[in-house]
């Protein structure tokens, strides 16, 4: 996201050339220089808040701080959002639509595999793997989901007033979709207390190693996340949550060595 101006300090926003025209755009060329710098004023702050909330928390966060960060005049954050609780209601409204097309497939995949496998274990277990495999890509590797999994991980611990919203249009639909899965694996309902205890186990296991990944990181002498290490991790903890649900091993030629 980038910033071409903030149209809430600028006031009249004109688009001149080098001669220093601007009456050539007219009022029309006007009005779409002023609707293009305040979408992009917009887009910026919500960039640079979703950052610092992630990073520091709600209260921690000053509205000077968010203006600087996002290199607008204070007024802007009450011209687009009406204020800091607005701007944070609306970065976790963003988050959800932006990571929609990282874990939107992945539920989708989840209901179609599960009822396309009708029950059988050897099935279950190329849906479970591949999942695991599409979870850890995005929690370890998928720049996108850095700040959104920290900010997300602060709204578990300490609810918002819009944590219902995020709950609803985001957690549910990715833990119910699984709990498909665990059911289907367990022979239990998917609405089950057991299934979806298990489903958080599950997704948890994946979502613990990019929030604790300086833990990780220190305890196994690794710096980062490569695609290698990555693939490491899969190749390790896919098999340890298949016996975890009673599925079958996946063929061990697909298994990798350490990093």
């Amino acid at each position: 996201m980038t910033l071409l101006g903030d149209v809430a300090a600028a006031g009249d926003v004109v688009a001149r050339d080098e001669t220093g025209r601007a009456a050539a755009l007219g009022a029309g060329g006007k009005h779409r220089a002023r609707r293009a710098d305040g979408a992009a004023s917009r887009a910026r702050i919500l960039e640079a808040a979703g950052k610092l909330f992630a990073d520091q928390g709600y209260d921690a966060v000053s509205t000077r701080a968010l203006a600087k960060a996002a290199r607008v005049n204070l007024s802007a954050i009450g011209y687009h959002f009406g204020g800091k609780a607005g701007l944070y209601q609306e970065v976790l409204r963003q988050l959800i639509v932006d990571s929609e097309p990282i874990m939107g497939p992945a539920a989708e995949g989840l209901r179609m595999g599960v009822a396309g496998a009708r029950g059988d274990k050897a099935k279950l277990a190329e849906v479970m793997a591949g999942f695991i495999r599409h979870l850890l890509g995005a929690v370890l590797r998928d720049d996108r989901m850095r700040w959104p999994m920290a900010l997300m991980l602060r709204e578990f611990n300490q609810p918002s007033p819009w944590f219902p919203m995020l709950l609803e249009q985001r957690i549910h639909p990715l833990h119910n979709a699984v709990a498909g899965l665990v059911g289907a694996a367990t022979g239990r309902r998917p609405d089950d207390a057991e299934t979806r205890l298990l489903t958080a186990v599950l997704i948890g296991q994946c979502m613990v190693l990019g929030a604790a990944r300086r833990v990780v990181w220190a305890r196994l002498g690794w710096d980062a996340y490569t695609p290698e290490r990555v693939e490491f991790i899969v190749r390790t903890l896919t098999p340890a949550v298949l016996a975890m649900f009673g599925l079958p091993a996946i063929d061990p030629d697909a298994q990798g060595g350490k990093p």
